[in-house]
């Protein structure tokens, strides 16, 4: 298991979406001042908190969900850096999964010092993501949210599911449309976003909706 601490990662963005299939490690991130991070580490989370691969599969199933990956580097997602985690961090982990086809995802889990400074990152997090001006999507296609709204859970948590869906134009009716699903969930002093893309629409919502409370279901309280 891979411990980075004070480095600069960078991840290479093609086509305004970023590579997600690489995740995992405890790691503290320095993701410069436009991003906006301040970072420390406390303590390590448990990665029993994370979804498996299995668990992901169990949910949605139609996705052939086969590989999981717990090394690496921890990527930005389609949104940013600012759309999986807020300010002053006590310690953090990531998953990813993939059916090394066409369909990734990935969790990140922050923990804070206190409820109030979890709070704030929630909401920071859910902000960003209404926004999504880290990328653009092509110039022959458009973007816009397909979901905004709350998962109801029965394990003390708030989650709220934000779906952005990049579309072609009418100039270019050929090109593949792409899914970006999140899930964010507040939960004591942790914020779990689950970050996922997919040519096409991507995860059906009730599969998705499985994820965000399976998902959860497995912080601390």
């Amino acid at each position: 298991m891979k411990v980075v601490m004070g480095n600069k990662l960078r991840v290479a963005v093609a086509g305004g979406v970023a590579a997600m299939v690489a995740a995992g490690g405890f790691a503290v991130l320095n993701m410069g001042a436009a991003d906006a991070q301040t970072t420390s580490t406390t303590a390590t989370p448990a990665r029993s908190q994370l979804l498996t691969v299995a668990e992901v599969r169990k949910a949605d199933p139609a996705h052939k969900w086969s590989i999981q990956v717990d090394k690496g580097i921890l990527p930005k997602t389609y949104c940013g850096p600012a759309s999986t985690e807020g300010r002053h961090v006590s310690s953090r982990m990531a998953r990813g999964y993939t059916d090394d086809v066409a369909a990734w995802g990935a969790q990140y889990v922050s923990h804070y010092a206190n409820a109030a400074t979890a709070r704030a990152a929630y909401n920071s997090v859910i902000a960003t993501l209404k926004t999504c001006t880290y990328s653009k999507p092509s110039p022959t296609h458009a973007r816009k949210i397909t979901e905004n709204r709350v998962v109801k859970g029965a394990s003390g948590d708030l989650t709220q599911v934000i779906r952005w869906y990049d579309y072609p134009k009418p100039s270019d009716p050929g090109s593949e449309a792409g899914g970006f699903p999140y899930a964010v969930t507040l939960k004591g002093t942790n914020v779990s976003v689950l970050a996922f893309r997919e040519m096409g629409p991507g995860v059906a919502a009730p599969n998705f909706d499985k994820l965000a409370r399976a998902a959860a279901v497995k912080l601390p309280r």
